[in-house]
């Protein structure tokens, strides 16, 4: 049975796809010239890293953890700074500049930051754990 931790981890994983899925969803809806051409190629080498940490939590791969917290945190600052901020570079895409359905960008850049956290911080808390285990007294050091 798996423990309460991985649960966490297995269900930040979901959140973290449905938030990807919905946000590039309506990506594809606005149109890629909706974007500059910088935020669209650093947005597809997000996508291939979300896609990773999202294949590695679903299969649950033992390296999960630790790619979703090196990975998890900085996707959602990425996030937050390319929709969240005023205007700041040609990275820029803020959610209330968007002309048409609105409420499906915000609900899908939210809910895509969110995803990301989750999986940082379980990941995070996952390798601690793991760290603690490891490093308790009383058990034997690993072997070469």
């Amino acid at each position: 049975m798996p423990r309460p931790l991985e649960q966490r981890f297995a269900r930040a994983g979901y959140v973290f796809a449905g938030g990807s899925a919905l946000h590039l969803t309506d990506h594809l809806r606005r149109g890629q010239d909706s974007v500059t051409e910088e935020l669209y190629w650093a947005g597809n080498v997000a996508l291939i890293v979300q896609v990773v940490i999202v294949t590695l939590v679903v299969v649950r791969d033992r390296r999960a953890p630790i790619a979703a917290a090196a990975g998890g945190f900085p996707l959602a600052l990425g996030f937050f700074a390319a929709h969240w901020l005023p205007a700041w570079s040609a990275l820029s895409d803020p959610v209330w500049q968007i002309d048409s359905w609105v409420w499906l960008s915000y609900l899908a850049s939210t809910l895509e930051i969110v995803g990301a956290l989750m999986v940082g911080v379980v990941g995070l808390a996952i390798v601690r754990d793991r760290d603690r285990d490891r490093d308790r007294p009383g058990r034997l050091a690993p072997t070469a």
